[in-house]
């Protein structure tokens, strides 16, 4: 929320200060003071509404699940297996999930074998549907 009040902020102090510079342009016939003001008004619109999506992502409260601690429990997955599980649905191959924990890739490969061995799936993507599917992800 805070980095939208900033955001706004300097735009509008930004807009303020080129509707002052424009007061003692050379250009400074009526005409081209309406034209400015409408150029600028349609920018902090525009503006305004790149930066809200950039920033804020909208999440539906029927996509937002709760994570079944007790079957993780039951499969014995760690913490650390839980996170590579995470960013393999994300995606991630194993160097990029390795960049994202700070562990080597050799680390990444244990944790997947691991990952695939516990909840008995022959595939990344096997295993990533799996873990969809018993709500541990």
């Amino acid at each position: 929320m805070k980095r939208t009040i900033i955001i706004f902020g300097s735009i509008s102090v930004i807009i303020v200060l080129l509707f002052q510079v424009s007061k003692f342009s050379l250009m400074s016939t009526q005409s081209l003071n309406d034209v400015f003001l409408i150029i600028s008004g349609v920018l902090f619109i525009a503006l305004g509404y790149f930066i809200t999506r950039l920033f804020h992502t909208k999440k539906n409260i029927d996509d937002i699940k709760e994570i079944d601690l007790e079957r993780l429990k039951e499969l014995n997955i760690s913490k650390q297996e839980h996170k590579v599980l995470g960013l393999m649905s994300d995606g991630l191959s194993n160097s990029q999930i390795a960049e994202t924990l700070f562990i080597t890739e050799n680390t990444v490969k244990t944790h997947v074998s691991k990952i695939l061995s516990k909840l008995n799936a022959k595939r990344r993507t096997e295993a990533v549907k799996i873990g969809r599917d018993l709500n541990i992800i």
